[in-house]
Parts: structure tokens; sequence; C-alpha cells
């Protein structure tokens, strides 16, 4: 999300990352930039399928290097009937991001067996 946030293309940013084998650990998040201009600090995290990153994308690069290292969801948005005693880690809200991120290894990793 941070990289994001100063134009760098994701995808592209572990890809890159993954040839000199530096990533150890995965925070799988998404933001949306609120000031229209990059590089930004006025944004918000938002859920994995409404910001401005591929997540797709995303997974599937980490699928292409190999990455087979932890992985967790970042800093979610709180839902309805969840505390916010811990912003950003929603009892509710983590479960859908788990879930959202299973669906993309589940369809990557699917496609990458038709290759």
């Amino acid at each position: 999300g941070n990289f994001a946030l100063m134009g760098v293309d994701i995808p592209a940013l572990i890809r890159e990352f993954g040839k000199r084998d530096v990533i150890h650990f995965v925070h799988f998040r998404n933001v949306q930039d609120l000031s229209g201009v990059l590089p930004s600090t006025h944004f918000v995290e938002t859920f994995h399928d409404e910001g401005m990153i591929d997540m797709y994308d995303a997974m599937q690069a980490y699928y292409d290097i190999g990455f087979r290292g932890p992985i967790r969801p970042d800093h979610v948005p709180t839902m309805a009937g969840d505390s916010n005693d811990h912003p950003g880690y929603s009892t509710i809200g983590a479960q859908f991001a788990f879930g959202y991120m299973r669906g993309l290894m589940t369809g990557v990793a699917k496609n990458g067996r038709k290759a």
C-alpha cells in the first residue's frame, strides 16, 4: 500500500524484490489515494477489493516469483457489528480479508496450472 502511494507499479516491484529474494513476509493491504496526486500522504486503507492496487495482479506476482512465506491481511476496515477495540484489526474485517486472499490464491494457482 505504501509503495502504491508513491506511484510504484506493485506487481513489477514484487517481481523485482522477488529476483533479489528479499521478500520474507507479506502484509497484504490496499489503499485509496485521497489527494489525486502521487506521491500521496493523504489516503485511507480500504478493503482489498476497493483500493487502487489490482490485488489479483499482486497475488499473481507473488505466485510468479514462487513466494511461499507468510502472508496476512494488514489494517482492515472495521465492519458493522465488530468492535473497534483494535483499529485496523477488526475480527470480521480480517475474516473478509482472509477469504478474499484465499480466493485470489486459488484463482492464481488454477490459472497457473493452465499455462
